[in-house]
């Protein structure tokens, strides 16, 4: 049986490395950069959708290669109107007292540019679309500088949906409380208060 110290500093460990993840989904959803950039640690490497380096800043795009997955991910990112990451389950595993496995489930939906919007993507439809994706995030977390950070991530893909959209009712909702990007969503208002 553990002590009990070496069981509360794992909880702890295991509580951080959570809450990077939920950072992660915030920058996504928020088209944060730096924040998005601040969940990874220098060297990290990603498999989900881009196959690279997580966040160099200062590596350069080459061809089709933004550079690493944070300008890929900006990029991707800008062809849709909004989207909504939802975390699920979480199993974190200690590989020392340093590394940690994480495996945990995603639900993702993505509001497609059409069309006839200067940011719509190429692959973008005659109208809206509502693009769903779900799966699992695989990563390894590294604890340095008193910091627990990802150090490599794979996106798992479970199932894909695009269909037309269906937004029943946001006409009635307080334009202030509709998720927004940064630097206009209501999350960084209220930050500065």
């Amino acid at each position: 049986m553990k002590p009990m110290d070496k069981v509360l500093q794992e909880y702890i460990a295991k509580q951080q490395i959570i809450e990077v993840t939920a950072l992660y989904t915030r920058a996504i959803d928020r088209m944060d950069e730096t924040l998005l950039r601040s969940v990874f640690h220098p060297g990290s490497q990603h498999n989900h959708f881009y196959q690279g380096p997580s966040s160099e800043p200062d590596r350069p795009a080459q061809g089709d290669d933004p550079g690493d997955f944070v300008r890929f991910a900006q990029d991707v990112l800008s062809t849709y109107s909004r989207t909504h990451h939802q975390l699920g389950n979480h199993l974190v595993e200690f590989e020392s007292d340093t590394r940690a496995r994480c495996e945990c489930y995603f639900t993702a939906f993505h509001r497609m540019r059409p069309i006839g919007d200067p940011l719509a993507a190429d692959n973008a439809f005659e109208t809206e679309m509502d693009f769903f994706v779900a799966g699992r995030y695989l990563d390894r977390f590294e604890l340095r500088d008193g910091q627990w950070k990802i150090v490599e991530r794979y996106g798992m893909t479970d199932w894909m949906r695009i269909e037309p959209p269906a937004s029943h009712g946001f006409a009635g909702i307080d334009p202030k409380t509709l998720s927004k990007q940064m630097p206009d969503d209501l999350l960084y208002t209220l930050a500065s208060v």
